[in-house]
């Protein structure tokens, strides 16, 4: 049985209803090659719930500070490989921040994460349904289409 990796991401929407994504580009290790759009969020540390960790990630990943997250919107468990080639079972809480600006911060990204993250967009709904790029999780859209409609 892989080991179980917590993890939380976050659908953080700018006030002209446009989700943030990072276009995540791996260019050493297991993942070599890959390449994918996705969601702020990271593992939980030690002792640390879904909500705390989500508040976390957000300010470390975007420089976005929030109080509280709110309630999960939207939880998957699917196996994942890890950048080190490590397979984990992945469980994910989603949660949706409004964002006052597009304006966001990598002044506290980590090494891996600079590593990792080629490029910093905005998406509206319009632009996320046409893509044709690899973008998790899989249905994002929907995630999306219903915060929106949440008016969260």
């Amino acid at each position: 049985m892989p080991r179980r990796r917590l993890a939380s991401r976050i659908l953080l929407i700018s006030p002209i209803d446009r989700l943030m994504l990072f276009k995540i580009e791996y260019k050493t290790g297991a993942l070599a090659g890959m390449s994918y759009w996705a969601t702020p969020g990271g593992q939980l540390r030690r002792d640390e719930s879904f909500e705390a960790a989500a508040a976390r990630e957000l300010k470390e990943e975007t420089g976005v500070e929030v109080q509280s997250v709110g309630p999960c919107i939207a939880h998957r468990e699917f196996p994942w490989q890890m950048p080190n080639g490590e397979d984990v079972l992945a469980i994910e809480h989603y949660y949706v921040v409004r964002a006052d600006t597009e304006q966001c911060s990598s002044a506290a990204w980590s090494g891996q994460e600079r590593g990792a993250i080629a490029e910093v967009r905005w998406w509206s709904e319009a632009e996320l349904a046409e893509c044709d790029q690899e973008v998790y999780p899989p249905g994002l859209m929907s995630l999306f289409v219903e915060a929106l409609v949440m008016g969260v």
